[in-house]
């Protein structure tokens, strides 16, 4: 068998947040004795998983089970605190769909700039500018500045490009949880095609329907740790049987 894409081995971070408001005086008290402003929390404690290449993962749990700050690690974005956390190949990763954006700039120049940022070149993007549009639907707003879309249109444009983007490994975080019914069939188009296709997924999304559909595997987290790793379909009907 082939090296993994990603290797996790006992991986785990730590924050260190505010115990309580931070005052002048609470800050002074902290530098001259004992009582500290901050506290250890630890997002995730020992993961260890595998990843091969062209598995489509799906990664479920409660809001601040530590879903994000994994996706995170694999993305690069963050250290681990301790243990280790191995990746292949970097991944195309989407947080945040502003991110990569200029308001300032038209739509059309918006395009190559995060199109840039998914790994595109120039001359790769300019033939795909008018199937973009169409896509998020702004066919007409191709010269507008970017800051005069609605959220929605901005999103919409993130996607079309991403959905172009020629990564082998990408990485969603609950990438589409404002999208519109009308773009959704665009969405089910892409992720129909990268369920087919050789590439390697990992995604975080509460549309369980939606991550049985394109996912084989899921690992539950919980509280920072791994509760289960197996077939999306048990794991997922795992997790819900213990919500209701």
């Amino acid at each position: 068998m082939s090296e993994p894409l990603i290797r996790a081995d006992h991986a785990a971070k730590r924050y260190r947040v505010l115990k309580r408001q931070r005052s002048t005086l609470r800050a002074l008290k902290a530098l001259l004795g004992p009582d500290k402003l901050t506290m250890e929390y630890w997002a995730l404690r020992d993961i260890s998983f595998t990843v091969q290449r062209g598995e489509k993962v799906a990664v479920i749990g409660r809001n601040g089970s530590g879903k994000t700050t994994l996706l995170r690690l694999v993305a690069g974005i963050l250290d681990p605190s301790s243990g280790s956390m191995e990746v292949a190949a970097e991944p195309l990763a989407l947080f945040k769909f502003w991110i990569g954006q200029n308001a300032d700039l038209p739509v059309i120049d918006n395009i190559y700039l995060f199109g840039a940022v998914c790994g595109m070149k120039r001359r790769q993007t300019e033939p795909l500018v008018a199937r973009i549009l169409e896509s998020a639907d702004i066919t007409a707003l191709g010269f507008a500045p970017l800051r005069d879309l609605s959220l929605g249109q901005r999103q919409r444009l993130a996607l079309s490009i991403v959905f172009q983007a020629p990564a082998d490994f990408l990485v969603f975080d609950e990438t589409f949880v404002h999208v519109d019914q009308a773009f959704f069939r665009e969405c089910n188009a892409f992720f129909v095609r990268l369920a087919e296709s050789p590439r390697t997924m990992i995604l975080t999304s509460h549309d369980h329907g939606f991550l049985k559909k394109y996912c084989q595997r899921a690992i539950w987290l919980d509280k920072g740790r791994i509760r289960r790793d197996g077939p999306a379909a048990d794991v997922i009907a795992a997790y819900e049987a213990e919500e209701k």
